[in-house]
């Protein structure tokens, strides 16, 4: 490592041709720059103050040939190249949530509404439940009108123990007039087997503090265990001022704590026992 960081602070910059220098020497010095940047943490007091003087003369030179006017080409430069830090490549890429972790379980609907006021329209027609698809398509009567609430529920997971640890919803707006607020769907009285709500709000709430597209999860007041014949349960409803359809979808996010195929999974930290230690609590209202 010594010997690379000799050949690093071996050429003297200040008498290069700053003013003739080519996109290419810039960007070489950019990446003299980062690999000495890198160093700093773990070199001793001497070579870090040679190491900074070095830094010094390098950005002097990159002033005077311009980088800065032509920061943003440079930077592509090294995107391009792919290098970063000392003696290597550096890159990233999405790992998998681990083994049982992050699933989800989708809700169906138990109960679709139709009447006067609108519909709901499943898998399994207008009106009728579905055990077989969860997207539903919601439909008002005339303005100002809501098919009204109706009951979700997943299905009995009887081959594992799960872990809730989130609840998330998709939706799919259309509107034919860009100037009309589309409607939203709401949702409440979130349960595992017919126990206490878990969301914070005891009446409905707009599902999108839930929304799959938001960069966190929302909070939940519990995370139970799900244990067969238990299932999670929950109420939506859509709300709206105009008659346009929107197409929503539920789930739950949970971890397999133990699998009836797949033996016992290590969950997450945010799902261990130990991790959802308290004092109290009683499900008396």
């Amino acid at each position: 490592m010594y010997d690379e960081i000799d050949d690093l602070l071996g050429a003297d910059e200040d008498n290069d041709d700053v003013y003739g220098a080519t996109q290419r020497r810039i960007v070489a010095l950019i990446q003299k720059r980062s690999k000495l940047e890198a160093l700093l943490p773990v070199v001793g007091p001497g070579r870090q103050q040679k190491i900074m003087q070095k830094l010094e003369r390098i950005d002097r030179v990159l002033e005077k040939s311009g980088y800065s006017a032509s920061q943003g080409r440079i930077a592509d430069a090294l995107a391009a190249s792919g290098l970063e830090g000392v003696g290597g490549l550096m890159f990233q890429a999405q790992a998998p949530p681990g083994l049982g972790r992050l699933l989800r379980l989708p809700f169906y609907p138990i109960n679709a509404t139709t009447g006067l006021t609108g519909l709901v329209i499943t898998s399994a027609g207008a009106g009728l439940a579905s055990q077989v698809n969860p997207v539903m398509i919601e439909v008002p009567a005339a303005l100002n009108t809501s098919p009204g609430p109706h009951g979700l529920a997943t299905p009995q997971v009887s081959w594992a123990t799960l872990r809730l640890v989130g609840f998330e919803t998709q939706q799919r707006k259309q509107t034919a007039d860009g100037n009309v607020v589309p409607p939203v769907i709401v949702v409440s009285d979130l349960q595992i087997g017919g126990g206490a709500n878990l969301f914070t709000h005891e009446d409905f709430a707009d599902s999108t503090i839930y929304s799959a597209d938001q960069p966190e999860f929302c909070g939940l007041r519990d995370y139970p265990l799900i244990n067969s014949p238990n299932v999670a349960t929950v109420t939506g409803q859509m709300v709206g001022a105009h008659v346009d359809t929107i197409t929503w979808s539920c789930a739950i996010l949970c971890e397999v704590l133990i699998d009836d195929n797949y033996g016992a999974h290590i969950p997450g930290p945010y799902s261990r026992k130990g991790a959802l230690v308290r004092q109290g609590g009683s499900f008396v209202r």
